[in-house]
């Protein structure tokens, strides 16, 4: 009996804490919000609007809360209150100024009054899209326009050639995107989802910012923000992970580590690849940040290491032909950030490429380098609340050199690519919920007798939250892929 009085008390105490808050959320005009999400901060305490903008929740929160408001195209209502509060709460909501710094077109996909969401797929995407395991091309391919070649794994728009899509870090260029396969076994993308805080892709009319592509753009872009101390560990039928983040100050390491090997999956299910070797992967990443007053340092780098055998068919052969594959793929990326004063920004970038693949074919030796090179600086201006322009020069240094032995007879070839380029753009603010975006860009390369000269050109519309109509207008050039120009160019 004294339990139960106990209990009945505790509940009537626990009923009596609860207290209710009432309100209502208004537009700049007076005019009642709807649908607008109201909530005290660091609670799951909270309600949505009605057609006449009036919010009601229970709470168990005492004191000082900051009480917050958020609907989307407008900016996130802060402001403190004394719980319990006994009078109607009045949310008077400010409307946004069109800023371009909320309001972007990034890479072709045109977004309006996104609140600087400029991203397509974030990292919780990616590796819960069913059958993407991971991998951020697998994922790429659920979305309009993108499919992904069944024969190699590469990503693909509207059809097209992989070659004709270009993959960025923090808008730095990177020469080799993909692991090493055989032909006729798919790739996979060779980062990890989780490092980046978005991925942004484009099914065709990209910024003039980026160029030597076709079809599209797949920019990665890490956070420039400080990461918190973190462990994390993952662990499949094929391998395992494990990733940590160290912070200290207003610096930040962190580091993600795979290995893969699929002989112990090969000998419970029978695949159709009959290995001599069974796939191995060593992989390897790491971003480092450090946080300046007025700049923001971000370094990345990847290892990739690879190693198979294999019986494939060929046409050319009555029998299947051995193959042994080696491959070792570095890669760094250097990008700097400053705030200049008076609404500019300049930022910096590097990057690093080295690739070395050494294949086996029947009595074929087929070794090959490629090193890498890409430097870009840009200058934004900010000129108001609607117009905002970049303008920046980035040069291309590709060194590609393959060898060929059959027996006694022995020979080289490859090229030399060396390509810049300059462009500017300027994204104006048309209507609250209209931009528009007009750039140009001039490329010179030693492999092509004169330069191209690009104009592009798009606008974005947002309906509603979920809706947006875009144009795009572009002229785009590329130069001849690797298996052209190895045996086309004279180095």
């Amino acid at each position: 009996m004294k339990l139960l009085l106990t209990l009945l008390f505790l509940s009537i105490t626990i009923v009596s804490a609860q207290s209710i808050l009432k309100g209502k959320v208004l537009g700049k005009n007076g005019k009642p919000i709807y649908l607008a999400n109201v909530y005290i901060e660091g609670t799951y305490d909270g309600g949505t609007t009605d057609s006449l903008g009036n919010f009601v929740f229970e709470t168990s929160e005492q004191g000082t809360k900051i009480i917050k408001a958020s609907v989307v195209g407008l900016p996130t209502y802060n402001r403190p209150i004394q719980l319990p509060q006994k009078e109607l709460l009045i949310i008077q909501m400010q409307e946004s100024e069109n800023r371009l710094q909320e309001v972007t077109i990034q890479a072709g996909v045109l977004q309006a009054n996104s609140s600087g969401k400029n991203t397509v797929m974030s990292p919780l995407d990616i590796v819960t899209t069913a059958g993407s395991m991971g991998n951020i091309i697998s994922a790429l391919a659920t979305l309009p326009g993108a499919q992904v070649g069944g024969e190699n794994g590469r990503l693909m728009v509207h059809g097209g050639d992989a070659s004709e899509t270009q993959t960025y870090i923090n808008g730095i260029r990177v020469a080799q995107p993909y692991t090493a396969t055989p032909n006729e076994v798919p790739v996979r993308g060779r980062f990890s989802p989780m490092l980046f805080k978005g991925v942004n892709f484009s099914t065709g009319g990209y910024s003039a910012e980026f160029g030597n592509a076709l079809s599209s753009i797949l920019a990665l872009n890490t956070e420039n923000t400080i990461e918190q101390s973190k462990t994390e560990l993952s662990l499949s039928s094929v391998g395992l992970g494990l990733g940590h983040t160290l912070q200290w100050g207003k610096n930040s390491l962190t580091f993600n580590s795979s290995y893969t090997n699929l002989k112990p999956y090969s000998k419970i299910i029978t695949p159709d690849i009959k290995w001599t070797k069974p796939y191995e992967n060593a992989s390897g990443e790491m971003i480092y940040r450090h946080q300046f007053k007025e700049g923001f340092l971000n370094i990345y780098g990847a290892y990739n290491f690879e190693n198979m055998g294999l019986y494939q068919a060929d046409i050319n052969y009555e029998q299947p032909v051995p193959l042994k594959k080696k491959s070792n793929n570095a890669y760094a990326n250097i990008s700097y950030s400053q705030n200049l004063g008076n609404r500019w920004t300049f930022q910096s970038g590097i990057g690093l490429g080295y690739l070395t693949d050494k294949l086996h074919y029947d009595d074929v030796y087929l070794p090959n380098e490629e090193k890498s090179l890409h430097l870009k600086g840009t200058l934004s201006k900010i000129w108001n609340n609607k117009i905002k322009s970049i303008g920046g020069i980035e040069y291309f240094d590709t060194n590609y050199q393959e060898e060929y032995h059959r027996q006694t007879l022995g020979y080289s070839y490859g090229y030399h690519s060396k390509m810049t380029a300059v462009f500017t753009e300027t994204t104006f603010g048309i209507l609250p919920n209209l931009i528009g975006k007009i750039g140009l860009r001039e490329t010179s390369s030693n492999l092509q007798a004169k330069s191209t000269l690009e104009p592009r050109a798009s606008l974005g519309y947002a309906l509603n939250k979920y809706t947006q109509l875009s144009l795009a207008y572009g002229n785009f050039h590329q130069q001849a892929p690797t298996p052209l120009l190895k045996i086309c160019s004279t180095t």
